[in-house]
């Protein structure tokens, strides 16, 4: 039998067809032999030699990587792209980014892989946006320097396309990102003193001061309470704050009936970061402690999502009221509103001071319009208001006729 084994193989190596397949069968065993070397190392090398960094698109550093990525023309190579929503859409916000799959490029001397898989069925938020990963591999790299592209990424959408505070809406169970509003200087607002610089002064501080609170086991929060009639500049003062400071505005109505006191403590808990919270005209929800046939939340919810134990940290709390009278003592106590800041009705000084910024140079319009205004006090938005009204001429601004005598108090 093993001779006939042996002459059948002798036989078979004669032929010029059998020992060529023979060698191409060899050669082929080789070379997956080697591929399967190759993967084993380079998997091997991969994960002892690289960094590896998974983002996917329900964080801003997935924005602010791929924006940076974008501005540093690192896509220029790319053949295939896919448009990838920024956020940004008053300032084209929208990229060109590569698409599903894998793509190689090199960045500052350091060679990245840049993975992109898109998951239809699972959702990235409340809006139906498909759920995106992106993983980057940086051989022989260091985290710091997708930390470093996140930064940059963060800081370009600050500042090249802003045009004010990002506007954040908690609808139901989400916060949804509506847009920026416009910016608004701090020096802008119309007072009779530097009350303004203060309530800047101490937000500034307060979101400066984490490790102040750390160390004197304190939590990191304060809250503001604005109060006054309206069309003193209550909204536009917590609108200039966050132009200052680079914050966003998350507006939480808490009137709305379908709001649940556990809705409300978890959507101050989420609230976006670097923004301030903002509850405006707490006075038509809460009066006092109870609020007949009302539905919605609970006054007791209310403070303990101001300060309960899951209460946020971190992000200022603004309150907004245009009675602080009828609202209850334990809602506006220190700890809850810690600072209280009364806008009222501005004098002719501060009312001339407006009148500047609207015609510059004419000072002595100004001092006729202050004339004109005698003792009268008005509010903000009134006096703003009459400017508008007349903007096409500093001579009949001056007059003053639709504000003397009467006081008069706008809508804020």
């Amino acid at each position: 039998m093993l001779d006939a084994v042996q002459t059948y193989v002798a036989t078979a190596m004669q032929s010029e067809f059998f020992a060529g397949g023979l060698a191409l069968g060899a050669v082929g065993l080789l070379a997956g032999i080697l591929r399967l070397v190759w993967r084993s190392v380079a998997g091997l090398l991969a994960r002892r030699f690289s960094i590896i960094v998974t983002i996917d698109n329900r964080t801003a550093e997935f924005r602010y990587v791929l924006n940076w990525l974008d501005h540093a023309k690192a896509f220029r190579r790319a053949r295939r792209f896919r448009l990838t929503l920024t956020g940004r859409r008053q300032a084209g916000g929208a990229l060109f980014a590569p698409a599903e799959g894998s793509f190689w490029f090199v960045l500052d001397g350091q060679l990245v892989r840049i993975e992109r898989e898109l998951n239809g069925q699972a959702k990235a938020d409340r809006s139906g946006t498909p759920l995106e990963v992106m993983t980057l591999t940086l051989p022989f790299g260091r985290r710091s320097t997708v930390e470093a592209w996140a930064a940059k990424g963060a800081k370009l959408e600050a500042e090249a396309a802003r045009i004010g505070p990002q506007l954040h809406i908690y609808l139901d169970s989400y916060w949804r990102h509506a847009g920026d509003v416009v910016r608004r200087p701090i020096g802008s607002l119309v007072a009779d003193d530097a009350r303004f610089d203060a309530l800047l002064s101490d937000v500034r501080w307060f979101y400066g001061a984490k490790d102040w609170y750390v160390a004197r086991g304190v939590p990191w929060r304060r809250g503001y309470l604005l109060h006054g009639p309206p069309g003193t500049g209550k909204s536009s003062a917590i609108r200039a704050v966050a132009s200052e400071l680079g914050l966003g505005l998350a507006i939480l109505d808490v009137g709305r009936k379908t709001l649940t006191d556990d809705l409300l403590c978890e959507a101050m808990a989420d609230a976006p970061e670097r923004s301030v919270l903002v509850l405006e005209d707490v006075d038509a929800v809460f009066s006092g402690r109870t609020s007949e046939d009302r539905g919605g939340i609970s006054f007791s919810g209310l403070l303990n999502a101001i300060d309960g134990v899951a209460a946020q940290e971190g992000r200022a709390l603004f309150m907004t009221t245009n009675h602080r009278e009828r609202l209850d003592p334990a809602l506006i106590r220190a700890g809850r509103a810690d600072m209280h800041v009364e806008l009222g009705p501005v004098g002719a000084s501060a009312a001339g001071a407006l009148f500047l910024r609207f015609f510059p140079g004419e000072e002595a319009l100004a001092n006729r319009f202050k004339a004109r205004l005698g003792d009268s006090r008005f509010a903000p938005a009134t006096v703003q208001g009459w400017l508008l009204a007349n903007a096409s001429s500093a001579e009949a601004a001056a007059t003053a006729e639709g504000l003397v005598p009467a006081v008069g108090v706008a809508a804020e």
